[in-house]
């Protein structure tokens, strides 16, 4: 009769000869289970980072039309100056950042429509401090043109005319507006942050 002890692992011994294959089959089983919960473990934490990495606190908005802005819940049109853009503005993004105060704008237009712009863009060749730096608001349609420290001839060459208004934020804080509007494809984007 062979006499069985318990070793340190758990696995039954015979005598010394070795496991046997009721504690081979253990090991085996444990082993595999240790690799499941490892795989799952690994897998868990990856996609934990790519949710964490890919979370944005920048609410990003999109709207086939003018009139879809206007259609919107007041916050939407409060993001959008639907006056300064051209009426036929179309394919409208919209990207915000609330501490602190910005916004990110890319719109289409009819070029024919750029002959109706308002007024009251003034034409630029020298940008003002609080829009001499753009923040990129890592958005695959914001043009890297724009972002960074801007340098105005290149945005030029890029085709685009520059364009700036002044408005009131709240009844504190001006805020301004930045356009970059290539007029012959019908094209704009605008930045907007406090001018202070």
């Amino acid at each position: 009769m062979a006499r069985i002890r318990l070793s340190w692992s758990g696995v039954c011994r015979h005598n010394g000869d070795g496991p046997s294959q009721k504690g081979k089959r253990r090991i085996l089983s444990f082993m595999g289970a240790t690799k499941k919960f490892l795989f799952a473990s690994v897998l868990c934490s990856g996609l934990v980072s790519i949710l964490v990495a890919c979370h944005s606190d920048r609410p990003e908005s999109f709207y086939a039309s003018l009139a879809d802005v206007r259609k919107a819940a007041a916050s939407a049109q409060s993001w959008i100056p639907d006056d300064l853009l051209p009426a036929s503005s179309r394919t409208i993004h919209v990207v915000g950042e609330l501490s602190p105060s910005k916004e990110w704008c890319a719109f289409e237009f009819l070029p024919t429509d750029s002959q109706n712009l308002p007024k009251n863009l003034k034409s630029l060749d020298a940008l003002p401090p609080p829009v001499k730096y753009v923040r990129s608001p890592r958005v695959s349609w914001w043009p890297s043109v724009l972002e960074g420290n801007l340098d105005v001839e290149k945005i030029h060459n890029a085709g685009f005319q520059l364009f700036v208004v002044e408005r009131p934020a709240n009844s504190v804080v001006m805020g301004i507006y930045l356009f970059a509007l290539d007029l012959s494809k019908g094209r704009g984007f605008f930045y907007w942050t406090y001018k202070s």
